[in-house]
């Protein structure tokens, strides 16, 4: 389609002496959040050039607006105008946006998980760049459409993004309030190794250079608590170095406990997150579960090191340290949301030692002590000592019964990753170089499973998740990256895909309340299992879509019968079989080479959506139809086989940008089409 070029495009090129005849502006496009787009990506024939959203009240959206051009070209920022509508107005200051940035965590190849903070950047030749706008909107947004602008300026041009956000009546709860917990093993502070207690890294200290506890180091811990609030992680571990740099001496035999460090540490991430929980440091080390985190003093200085279970140095520090922890929780209000970690990852020849460090715990905190541990494996020799479980995805779906009877129980089962399972194998995970709705769909396994939590040992573990080298698990340590020269961090698209899974899982929630069955079935429709999911982007889209309508108690759009559309051709209408909607469905297309069925269908707003075409297809192998949008932009849609014709039915799915009002879609056997019979079109 031939544009004119807007006054403003015009104004801009002649005063950066340009004239429109020689000066074209970058290529534009957008594409939703499930997608992942590289910086060697062409524009597609066929796309949307607008951002469109659809949102429960209290919810963050992403979108990508990408460009390219063939020479080099500068973006210098995004501005946005207020979305209005008829119901109101969302303020142009709940839009943001991130530049795409690009990784190689194999040493090679660039992936788009980065996200950063710079304003304005400059694009190579040739390379597409990704800009992600989110939407932040507030809660009790009355629901309704809205629209607004997002205006690129650049080099070439100013380039303004028609916005258009539809709000449904449903609340997403606010992370602190969410039953469903988040949470991350970061390194803020130093990370020990579990065998011998030798620090590994201090991140920050190391990355940065910042002293620990200065404003630059305060500021940072901020900016930290306030990218988990923004990804709706809700829960904060928190080490033993604050404590030991309050500073806690041991003089004799007797500890002195400073916990103003601990205190300042916990009370930023309440006032700058969404603490809905506090995750106390390990008792124990990990894997080996046969030494005690203790705070000793080594070579006159006080310093955090190992002691054997049971050991007096052992001893000395758990009597005195575990009652001082209940009194000190009590008087600052927090001992309701401390969950204390006793060893991750645990093994089966040290499950006594576990037992006796959580007999120690509860002897100072009683009935409200709650313990929580990522587990590899089933111990029955656990139950009753774990308050929270958190097995690995695999774990949890090859042993369902044992983890449903720990919650039958009272105990709470979530899951986590670390390492393992392996995508490679085909499980879910947050790896980088795997596309990120794979980590938006742990969320969803986990509704599908009762799950009611995940964990990720890696927020910030640059050092050993091998950050700047080849990472032999890529991304596995970390979910966010570093920014130094601005002293801050960056977030990633992973880490939004996760916000989005976990907003999802709030609305599979509401929703269960009221058809569970219904829950049930959108979450089965994107997994059979965390090893068996789907990669059809398209029926992601249309079935976040089918979740926000039906948790908003909203009318879920009605079929169009392919039937009764214009039929061209042999296509006729057919009757033969049992299960199509409406009064058949559109047979016979594969009989001649141009025979159609065409219907109409009617848009409410321009823009993309996604067509579900329910069809059956009798052979054994995957044919195609060539769909057509307002009779242009052909393509190919994959129908798979349904086993049998006509008695079997499934559904395809397209994304297709529509005009506001009257549409039509085509469906068209060409030569080198093969069989399926449409029976419906839905727009969602």
């Amino acid at each position: 389609m031939r544009r004119l070029l807007t006054p403003l495009v015009v104004l801009t090129l002649l005063l950066t002496g340009v004239t429109p005849a020689v000066a074209a502006v970058a290529k534009v496009w957008t594409a939703d959040s499930w997608q992942r787009v590289f910086r060697t990506d062409q524009r597609p024939a066929t796309v949307s050039t607008s951002i469109n959203w659809d949102a429960a009240r209290n919810e963050a959206e992403s979108y990508q607006i990408l460009l390219r051009h063939t020479a080099s070209f500068t973006i210098m920022g995004v501005s946005f105008s207020a979305l209005t509508g008829s119901a109101g107005t969302i303020a142009a200051d709940k839009l943001e946006y991130k530049f795409q940035n690009h990784h190689a965590p194999e040493g090679g190849q660039l992936f788009p998980d980065p996200l950063g903070n710079e304003r304005s950047t400059t694009v190579a030749a040739n390379t597409t760049q990704g800009i992600w706008v989110t939407v932040n909107v507030p809660a009790g947004q009355a629901a309704g459409a809205y629209t607004g602008s997002a205006d690129v300026a650049t080099s070439t041009g100013a380039i303004a993004v028609p916005v258009r956000l539809t709000v449904y009546p449903v609340d997403v709860p606010n992370a602190v309030d969410s039953k469903y917990i988040y949470s991350t093993w970061n390194v803020f502070f130093n990370e020990y190794a579990d065998d011998s207690g030798d620090k590994l890294a201090d991140e920050i200290v190391d990355r940065y250079h910042f002293t620990r506890y200065s404003p630059q180091w305060w500021k940072l811990m901020e900016d930290f608590a306030k990218e988990q609030k923004a990804t709706r992680q809700n829960q904060v571990h928190i080490s033993i170095d604050p404590l030991l740099d309050g500073p806690t001496t041991l003089v004799g035999n007797t500890y002195h406990f400073d916990w103003s460090k601990f205190d300042q540490f916990v009370e930023l991430f309440i006032q700058h997150g969404s603490v809905a929980r506090l995750r106390g440091n390990p008792l124990l080390n990990a894997l080996y579960t046969d030494k005690v985190w203790i705070i000793d003093n080594v070579n006159g200085k006080a310093q955090v090191r190992l002691a054997p279970v049971r050991s007096p140095e052992a001893d000395r520090w758990l009597d005195q340290y575990l009652p001082a922890l209940k009194a000190h929780l009590d008087a600052k209000g927090w001992t309701g949301i401390w969950h204390q970690t006793i060893s991750d990852e645990p093994k089966a020849d040290k499950i006594a030692n576990y037992n006796w460090a959580v007999g120690k715990y509860r002897q100072y905190f009683g009935a409200q002590a709650k313990t929580q541990d990522a587990v590899i494996d089933v111990f029955p020799d656990l139950v009753d000592h774990v308050s929270v479980w958190i097995p690995l995805v695999d774990r949890l779906q090859e042993n369902q019964q044992f983890y449903r009877d720990r919650q039958a129980a009272g105990d709470e089962v979530w899951t986590y990753v670390c390492l393992q399972p392996d995508p490679r194998d085909g499980w879910l995970n947050r790896w980088s170089t795997y596309p990120a709705y794979t980590a938006r769909q742990l969320a969803w396994g986990n509704f599908k499973y009762g799950a009611t939590g995940f964990f990720h040992w890696g927020y910030n573990a640059w050092t050993s998740g091998g950050y700047g080298g080849v990472e032999p698990y890529p991304g596995d340590g970390y979910i966010v990256y570093p920014d130094v020269p601005r002293g801050t961090v960056r977030t990633s698209v992973r880490s939004l895909a996760t916000r989005d899974g976990n907003e999802e899982y709030e609305l599979l929630t509401i929703l269960k309340r009221r058809d569970p069955a219904a829950a049930q079935r959108l979450a089965d429709a994107l997994m059979t299992g965390y090893d068996n999911f789907t990669d059809d982007t398209d029926l992601m889209a249309k079935t976040r879509k089918e979740l926000l309508l039906r948790a908003a108690g909203a009318a879920v759009p009605a079929r169009v019968e392919a039937e009764t559309g214009q039929l061209t051709g042999t296509a006729r209408l057919d009757t033969v079989g049992t299960g199509y909607t409406g009064t058949g469905y559109a047979g016979w297309l594969d009989q001649a080479a141009g025979s159609s069925a065409t219907v109409d269908v009617t848009a409410a707003r321009p823009g993309p959506q996604v067509v579900e075409i329910r069809y059956s297809n009798g052979t054994d192998t995957s044919n195609t139809l060539t769909l057509l949008t307002n009779g242009a932009a052909p393509r190919k849609v994959a129908f798979l086989p349904t086993g049998d014709w006509n008695t079997t039915w499934s559904s395809a799915y397209a994304t297709v940008d529509l005009l506001s009002g009257a549409n039509t879609i085509t469906l068209r056997h060409e030569a080198d089409d093969g069989s399926a019979d449409p029976d419906s079109l839905t727009l969602w």
